[in-house]
């Protein structure tokens, strides 16, 4: 699996890196992902590695668990305004 650095006290969007199709996969091997992007702060002193694409539900809580703020975004969900509050989550943040 691919993977990218999320660099200390970033916070960035995920959207270009989420697999929104189930193509090629056949029926019942795939599940396409449900969200239209995906928020992630890193909100330590230290850097943290992630995996890209972002395949499938699972990988949400296996990146909360590395310690880094994942909020999921909804096509109905202020974009904006769910940056702008993990992105202030990870400012306060002790590290």
């Amino acid at each position: 699996m691919p993977k990218m650095i999320l660099p200390p006290r970033l916070t960035m969007a995920l959207g270009g890196y989420i697999r929104e199709t189930i193509i090629p996969y056949g029926e019942g091997e795939g599940e396409a992902f449900p969200y239209r992007n995906v928020i992630v702060g890193n909100p330590s002193d230290e850097p943290v590695k992630i995996e890209v694409p972002v395949y499938d539900r699972g990988w949400i809580e296996r990146h909360r668990k590395l310690g880094l703020i994942v909020v999921p975004v909804n096509v109905e969900d202020d974009f904006v305004g769910l940056f702008n509050m993990v992105r202030e989550k990870v400012r306060r943040s002790k590290g």
